[in-house]
């Protein structure tokens, strides 16, 4: 990406795409979900990173390292593999990040998750492979750079994540729980594509944990 007509156009690819699919969203919407692409915070701080230090004469010692991954205990031991399968997920594309689109792929084998979306009527061989292929076109350009780091999840990944852990607070958190918060990023594309399936978050909240 070399300046700031690169990332808005991508934002207006991004908001053509989802207005195409029913959902509209705001061009200042569309600007803040590039952000969280690049695993910033919002556009502001991708705006200066841009003007830090694209340049591809940048040395790349210059660039900030990225965070390791450390998820939050008293997590299940299925959620624990399913987050690691979806950085797996897009660590094998050479996607620098990881977004709600590799988790809802990755919770498609959650036994929590994949629970309650059988019981939904959910149909999951179609939702795997709409998944999968948004996942391998539309983010097809989200490869990693080549300074050695590994994948990492975007804010709005972090943030689903530590939604769950909040509503699985007195218990283990679980992949339902990660399914149910998703939905709190009305914006992604994992959620539309969830939707499309016939699944809301009224029928998640409304699930049985699993007891422990």
């Amino acid at each position: 990406m070399r300046d700031f007509r690169d990332a808005k156009a991508m934002a207006q690819t991004l908001r053509a795409s989802l207005v195409s699919k029913g959902l509209k969203i705001s061009v200042a919407e569309s600007l803040e979900l590039t952000a969280e692409l690049f695993g910033l915070a919002d556009w502001n701080t991708l705006a200066a990173a841009i003007r830090r230090g694209s340049s591809a004469s940048e040395p790349a010692s210059v660039q900030p390292p990225r965070a390791s991954i450390k998820w939050p205990s008293g997590f299940t031991r299925e959620l624990e593999q399913t987050l690691d399968r979806a950085i797996t997920y897009a660590t094998a594309r050479k996607h620098e990040f990881a977004t709600l689109e590799h988790l809802l792929l990755a919770l498609l084998d959650d036994p929590d998750a994949l629970g309650v979306m059988k019981a939904n009527d959910v149909d999951l061989e179609a939702l795997r492979r709409t998944t999968t292929a948004y996942v391998d076109d539309k983010l097809s350009t989200w490869v990693m750079i080549k300074d050695g780091r590994d994948t990492t999840p975007t804010v709005a990944f972090r943030r689903v994540v530590h939604r769950a852990q909040v509503r699985g607070l007195k218990r283990e958190t679980s992949g339902l729980d990660v399914l149910t918060t998703m939905f709190g990023e009305s914006a992604s594309p994992a959620v539309w594509l969830l939707s499309e399936q016939g699944m809301t978050v009224e029928r998640l909240e409304s699930a049985p944990p699993r007891t422990n």
